[in-house]
């Protein structure tokens, strides 16, 4: 066969797509299948941290249906992810890259910069996440607890993060498929022994909480821990699908992928409040949550939850440096990857070994990212539906020197400013934080919903470049 005939999707040319960086995916690597989406979305999602979620539903006082009801609404938000994943397929490059479309390459900076601190906390949640799990292993498996056995932990858990980070991601995402099934078994049996076992009269007696400053915060914390914050890598994992790859399919593997591992998580936790109604204020929730297994499930159930959990952190550690890159900072990706980590083990150490509070700050964080986040959002998805889900992105929005769209960015930063008045974040508190808005999370809807009517009444003008 000659050289001409080989096809270059073989080619050993071609670019990797690490190295591919931010640009767009040449129609040779747009070789994927929606199927690899679902074990992408099912991989990232199928952490341990899900069980924790429902242990913070049942600490706003609801009972057993609002909880589960408040689940189900929250994961919902993975609709988002679904939507800029076909955003990825039409415009063949990053999520933040195809923000520029709306923002302008300069005002898309700003965005993208918050995008990335997101990402790092989030990044930080998984290291110390995966660090917690470990030596909860240690302690199941008899080598104690205390203080060196955690560092001992976040030494080998970081170690395994940045060593899977290294082997690329067709090597992580073989790993994912592995680790979502056998991760997955393991959740499932280890929710039917919570079924059998389960205080079932402590749980359908709980009384109902208030709808509106019980219910809503709720569904809003775990909105903005699962769909709100995973919007931002959509288009990173689904850029190099086929052209022949449908939307439906892209939308259902997305959306189903994240939904359904996550749902069987978080109704772990809410059963496991019957055993353990204070888990949500536990120090070290992970470490309670394996004490209360019997050694011969917490065992192999921690050792898969610790290998779910590097996963999950390769690929926010990867969407992360992507972010870098959209922000025009010119960095290898490796090098940026490493930079990441670094910030987030700094973080880590904090957090595990000086302030000793790990849910507190977790939750003020994701309060505070959501209020970002769900403004941008609403502003691509908003810009998606109207401008380019049939005349797709030009190269020109995505890459050429655009400026700033001052309507656009007004209106991210405006309703992103009107939920942070609303909403007392832990450390930023809202002046008009009162009534139904004291200490709930419900700045998050208003920040959504201010930014697209307002972004909606800008396509009407011509937008306005510096």
């Amino acid at each position: 066969m000659s050289q001409q005939s080989v096809p270059s999707a073989l080619n050993k040319t071609d670019p990797t797509i690490e190295e591919l960086g931010i640009g767009l995916i040449p129609p040779s690597r747009q070789t994927k299948k929606p199927a690899e989406l679902f074990f992408v979305w099912c991989a990232a999602n199928i952490g341990i941290l899900g069980v924790v979620y429902g242990a913070i539903i049942v600490s706003f006082g609801l009972s057993f249906f609002q909880s589960v009801l408040a689940a189900v609404v929250g994961v919902a938000s993975f609709i988002l992810v679904g939507i800029t994943s076909i955003a990825g397929k039409i415009g063949r490059t990053t999520t933040l890259t195809l923000s520029r479309a709306s923002f302008g390459k300069s005002g898309n900076i700003a965005p993208t910069a918050f995008c990335w601190f997101n990402l790092m906390g989030w990044e930080a949640v998984n290291i110390i996440t995966g660090t917690l799990t470990l030596a909860a292993l240690f302690t199941a498996i008899g080598l104690g607890s205390g203080h060196l056995m955690t560092a001992i932990a976040l030494i080998l858990f970081g170690g395994l993060t940045v060593l899977v980070s290294i082997l690329g991601q067709n090597t992580v995402l073989l790993m994912q498929k592995w680790i979502t099934r056998i991760f997955g078994a393991m959740t499932l049996f280890v929710v039917l022994w919570l079924l059998a076992t389960a205080d079932w009269q402590a749980l359908i007696s709980r009384p109902s909480g208030n709808w509106i400053t019980g219910f809503l915060p709720a569904v809003s914390i775990i909105a903005a821990g699962t769909g709100i914050s995973w919007a931002i890598a959509g288009a990173d994992y689904s850029r190099d699908q086929s052209p022949s790859s449908s939307h439906s399919r892209i939308f259902g593997s997305v959306v189903g992928g994240a939904a359904l591992p996550l749902l069987l998580l978080i109704l772990t936790g809410i059963l496991l409040t019957a055993q353990l109604p204070d888990l949500a204020a536990e120090e070290n929730p992970i470490a309670a949550i394996g004490g209360l297994l019997p050694s011969w499930m917490a065992v192999p159930y921690l050792a898969a939850a610790v290998a779910g959990i590097v996963t999950i952190a390769v690929l926010s550690l990867y969407s992360a440096s992507l972010n870098l890159l959209s922000m025009g900072i010119k960095l290898k990706q490796r090098t940026a990857v490493a930079l990441d980590g670094v910030i987030v083990l700094a973080i880590a150490i904090y957090v595990l070994f000086v302030s000793g509070d790990f849910l507190g700050p977790f939750i003020s964080f994701l309060v505070f990212c959501g209020l970002f986040l769900a403004s941008w959002a609403a502003i691509f998805i908003t810009d998606y539906y109207c401008k380019h889900k049939t005349a797709g992105y030009d190269e020109v929005s995505l890459y050429g020197d655009t400026g700033v769209i001052w309507p656009t960015f007004l209106c991210w930063l405006g309703g992103s400013v009107a939920g942070l008045l609303v909403t007392n974040t832990g450390f930023i508190n809202g002046p008009f934080a009162t009534g139904v808005f004291e200490n709930s999370s419900l700045g998050l809807f208003v920040s959504f919903l201010v930014s697209m009517a307002a972004y909606r009444l800008t396509l009407m003008i011509k937008p306005v470049r510096s």
